[in-house]
């Protein structure tokens, strides 16, 4: 017995959230382990370069690459647990959410 095309479509709207939280923790995953990559290549540098330099505390590279890491923490929002609301304009679930609605529009 073969199903009816409204029948697929009703199971793919009924597993489309949960396949659409699964797909949008992967790509995060990726952009973080990206960043994370970048920041300790980034970090190396600027710790160097304050030795060099003498610079310490809030005034250092290093202090700046931390302050960078924890803005684009609360932008990848991993674990959802900021509000989408509090983002910036260019966090990861803003850009996902516009990406899927110039597919769905």
């Amino acid at each position: 017995m073969q199903e009816r095309p409204s029948e697929n479509t009703e199971k793919i709207e009924k597993l489309w959230p949960q396949l659409r939280r699964l797909l949008v923790f992967q790509i995060k995953l990726y952009v973080e382990a990206f960043r994370d990559f970048f920041l300790s290549a980034l970090s190396l540098g600027a710790f160097l370069i304050d030795l060099i330099l003498q610079k310490t505390g809030s005034d250092s590279l290093f202090e700046k690459v931390l302050q960078f890491g924890r803005m684009t923490e609360r932008s990848i929002n991993l674990f959802n647990q900021h509000d989408l609301a509090e983002q910036h304009t260019h966090s990861v679930d803003r850009v996902l959410n516009d990406l899927e609605d110039r597919f769905r529009g």
